[in-house]
């Protein structure tokens, strides 16, 4: 699993689409993925209705997400059927997020269906 994180300054880099790679290398990544038969499901995570659920004092509790303790959060992810951890390295390094914020690269322990 590739997690792409985000946080304000790679949103302001993005706004109103000052730069123009995010959507070209997704695009490029998604294409081949697909021509490779490597993915199985990617998507961007909607950040204007997010719940983080939690206890305090005992009691569950719910405030507005996506941000907990700080202001980085997951801004999408890809689920990729690769050969070895290098290439799901190698398809994560392709996006323009690395500029901004970390991209995570994740064994998934078990299989989707």
């Amino acid at each position: 699993m590739i997690l792409i994180h985000s946080n304000e300054t790679a949103e302001a880099a993005w706004a109103d689409g000052a730069n123009p790679d995010l959507d070209s290398a997704h695009a490029a990544v998604h294409n081949e993925l697909k021509a490779r038969n490597e993915i199985i499901d990617s998507n961007e995570l909607d950040t204007d209705n997010v719940t983080v659920l939690g206890h305090h004092n005992g009691q569950p509790v719910t405030t507005r997400g996506p941000f907990t303790e700080g202001t980085e959060y997951i801004g999408g992810y890809y689920i990729v059927d690769v050969a070895s951890h290098e290439r799901a390295v190698e398809i994560a390094g392709r996006f323009a997020e690395t500029k901004y914020s970390p991209v995570e690269v994740r064994r998934l322990m078990q299989t989707p269906n």
